[in-house]
């Protein structure tokens, strides 16, 4: 058993950060992947985190493990005064791969977490030199405006595709909030009947850590409300402290666990 690199880069991938686990007889039992991710926005006390995928037979899933770890340690120079994770998703059910990634080291006590959130009472206050108006989405170019501010905030699952989707539905808002005329922060929100859920939501890095983003929602939901909603849901990822702080100043109360994200810290 061995593990080769390809020759050329794969899904924009470069040869170094993906694996293939190869037998003796030449045939491939495994394949695994990294991806170097920067995100001081989305956890500010580990803003390196490394994504790894992993698949193989048990025979090559030790080797893949251990060329990934290795690799992660090699890309944590990148940025070697910054702390770092490594780390991959799960589904809840799958006992076994829980167990191995345990058994290695791992933490499992990160998942992808669906909440239901409190409706406040009344619209809620826009803070002094702030307002309010929906994103004009109207033209292709306004749409990968809201596209580009999204993943410049590291809100990437959101592609036009999944946009279209949600523009399409009976609730709908894309909510900016303005701060002496300049745009610092957006909110998503989408749904049908009486429910509608939280997509995203960002204030850019300048204007964090003011209760903006609270306010911002606050007053998306109330607009919502007006519409008949009477249950807002969102996701997030549990070891994103703002995100946990956000929606713990509405009540929130945990539905469902979606995935795990099994991961060490590197530093």
């Amino acid at each position: 058993m061995t593990i080769i690199h390809p020759q050329q880069p794969v899904n924009n991938l470069n040869p170094e950060d993906v694996f293939y686990a190869i037998d003796d007889l030449g045939t491939q039992t495994g394949y695994g992947y990294i991806m170097y991710q920067l995100q001081p926005g989305l956890y500010p006390d580990c803003p390196v985190n490394m994504y790894f995928s992993l698949e193989g037979d048990p025979s090559s899933r030790y080797l893949l493990f251990g060329a990934l770890v290795a690799r992660a340690r090699v890309l944590q120079n990148v940025n070697p005064l910054l702390r770092a994770r490594l780390y991959t998703s799960l589904d809840p059910s799958d006992t076994q791969m829980k167990d191995f990634y345990l058994h290695n080291g791992f933490d499992c006590n990160d998942a992808d977490t669906l909440l239901q959130l409190q409706i406040p009472f009344g619209d809620g206050r826009i803070p002094m030199s702030c307002t309010v108006a929906p994103t004009p989405l109207n033209t292709w170019e306004e749409q990968d405006g809201l596209l580009y501010r999204l993943q410049m905030n590291e809100i990437t699952f959101v592609d036009r595709n999944y946009l279209t989707m949600l523009m399409h539905m009976p609730h709908f808002i894309t909510l900016g909030l303005y701060r002496n005329a300049v745009l610092i922060g957006e909110a998503v929100m989408a749904g049908q009947g009486s429910d509608a859920e939280l997509v995203a939501i960002y204030i850019d890095g300048q204007n964090r850590r003011q209760n903006m983003a609270k306010s911002l929602l606050h007053r998306t939901m109330a607009i919502m409300a007006a519409e008949g909603v009477t249950r807002v849901t969102t996701r997030i990822v549990s070891r994103s402290i703002p995100q946990q702080q956000l929606m713990n100043s509405f009540h929130a109360a945990p539905l469902a666990v979606n995935m795990l994200f099994p991961g060490m810290y590197l530093s």
